[in-house]
């Protein structure tokens, strides 16, 4: 009788799994939505997005089936909804973001990178305690308070850069992105560490950096993308020692291995007996939390790492992408250092906020252009009706402005796409020009709903919780950098390549790793 039961059992258990895989496979409206030709056998369409640039084949994609429709992926894993319909993107990250979880490619992925924190958590109540825990840490008066920290932190990397040229006998180009590392690293563990990176020259700062560089030269590899098609199919490879996955990690595990312990070390006598709430820097507020019970040791490293990479990693990128256009446009450039120069002294953080507009428009342009995250991948936990601005086809020959999603759905939002769309910014939509920004939007029905119509700092409750710390101290970089230095171009060329965020690769010299080569010429 028992083996009876156990096998009826296990068959019903087959049965359920099954019919889940049909239903999502073939029952599934997604199935009806168009597909681009020219699917490969065993790497769907995935392997074409890869060997392109990044978002050049959704683009492709969408000005020939519109803003919605499907892509195969890998191995035969279930068809990925590909999104660009902006009330579609806007009902996911902004209403149901919390129907929609990372994917079970990208969800490892951050654990590994940044670590099992606030960017990490699914679920509304748990995101929501994590969230409540660090944003004061990070409002607007918080942010405005770290001024002169910021100033201090950014000053000590660019005395040394200036250190650099002064004495160069080459003529080599410096690779501008291992000094905006730098400053980020030195600003990130000032502010919110209460820690001396000393100018991202410190044993600890040094380690960082090296892990991340060489994390992101082995994600960047072909081989990487095999192991991550693999995944989507097969997510207990996740558990598994693959060099390509662990090298994801080797900036958290340094950061956990050295400055973490350091930090908890030095600071948790300070801190006892004092209230959550009295604290201003992210570092005690998490201490605090941690001698109170409200979060795990665990939990306590976890988002240190976060935040150490996450809030410096960003904004490295997005100050070599923005040098690294203005060497290439001198007028740009200068028309920028005129605004800057217009200010007696140094522009306050009010300054900063309202009186720079082409500061601004240059800031908006670099993450139009080159925002951080190319794609954001999600899955659907639970079913769903998504509404479209632009009705699509479906291949029944209906027409509709909605879409039923079912549990397991992967949706993919190609932000890059988005943004470089020619339908929307025009002919010019690879161009860098920042004076875009000073001009008449296209209709805003056209664009995302996140900070300055983009989807740089993503949208809704998950938006980046330290978007206000990112743009100040690149403000503040950026400046003191235009005080020092003109930039002029190097003649290099690159390419962009996915290695968890966007990265910069110089054409045939895969040797120097992510690199923006730019040359720098005192004032």
């Amino acid at each position: 009788m028992a083996n009876e039961a156990l096998t009826l059992a296990l068959a019903a258990a087959v049965a359920w799994v099954v019919y889940t895989l049909w239903q999502r496979r073939y029952a599934s409206p997604v199935r009806l939505l168009p597909t681009p030709p020219g699917a490969e056998l065993v790497w769907g369409h995935e392997k074409t997005v890869y060997m392109n640039q990044p978002g050049v084949a959704f683009r492709k994609w969408t000005r020939e089936l519109g803003l919605t429709y499907r892509i195969k992926a890998a191995f035969g894993a279930n068809d990925v909804l590909v999104l660009s319909d902006t009330d579609g993107i806007a009902h996911i990250l902004q209403k149901k973001i919390y129907d929609y979880h990372h994917s079970r490619v990208v969800r490892p992925r951050v654990a590994r990178l940044l670590g099992k924190g606030l960017g990490w958590v699914e679920g509304a109540d748990e995101h929501k305690r994590m969230r409540h825990l660090v944003a004061p840490s990070l409002s607007p008066e918080n942010v405005k308070g770290m001024s002169s920290d910021i100033r201090h932190s950014a000053l000590e990397v660019i005395d040394d850069l200036t250190g650099l040229v002064q004495g160069k006998a080459d003529k080599e180009p410096i690779n501008i992105l291992e000094w905006t590392a730098k400053a980020t690293l030195n600003v990130v563990g000032r502010v919110a560490f209460l820690h001396d990176f000393q100018g991202g020259n410190s044993p600890e700062a040094e380690k960082i950096l090296t892990a991340r560089r060489a994390g992101v030269s082995k994600a960047a590899a072909y081989a990487n993308f095999i192991v991550l098609m693999l995944l989507r199919r097969f997510p207990v490879l996740n558990d598994l020692p693959i060099p390509q996955l662990q090298s994801q990690g080797f900036a958290k595990m340094a950061i956990h291995s050295g400055i973490a312990q350091e930090l908890v070390r030095r600071n948790q006598d300070v801190l006892k007996g004092a209230d959550v709430k009295s604290q201003k820097d992210l570092l005690s507020r998490l201490l605090v939390a941690h001698g109170q019970g409200k979060i795990s040791e665990e939990e306590l490293y976890e988002q240190i790492s976060t935040f150490i990479v996450s809030g410096h990693e960003t904004t490295t990128q997005t100050l070599g992408f923005t040098i690294f256009e203005l060497s290439r446009q001198p007028k740009i450039q200068e028309r920028l250092r005129e605004e800057l120069k217009q200010f007696p002294s140094e522009p306050t953080y009010d300054d900063y906020q309202t009186r720079l507009p082409y500061l601004d428009a240059v800031l908006k342009e670099t993450l139009r252009m080159y925002p951080g995250l190319a794609y954001m991948e999600r899955v659907a936990v639970a079913p769903d009706v998504i509404p479209l601005r632009d009705p699509v086809k479906l291949s029944t020959g209906e027409v509709t402005k909605q879409l039923t999603i079912l549990p397991g759905q992967v949706v993919l939002i190609p932000a890059m796409s988005i943004q470089r769309s020619e339908d929307v910014w025009g002919g010019d939509a690879d161009t860098f020009k920042p004076e875009r920004w000073l001009d008449e939007l296209p209709p805003a029905d056209q664009l995302p709903s996140g900070w300055a119509n983009t989807l740089a700092f993503s949208d809704g409750p998950r938006n980046c919780i330290g978007y206000r710390l990112a743009i100040f101290q690149y403000k503040i970089i950026l400046n003191y950098l235009m005080e020092r230095f003109r930039f002029i171009d190097a003649h290099e060329e690159i390419s962009l390549k996915i290695a968890s965020s966007l990265q910069p690769w110089v054409n045939g010299k895969p040797e120097l790793g992510a690199s923006l080569p730019v040359h720098l010429e005192l004032l």
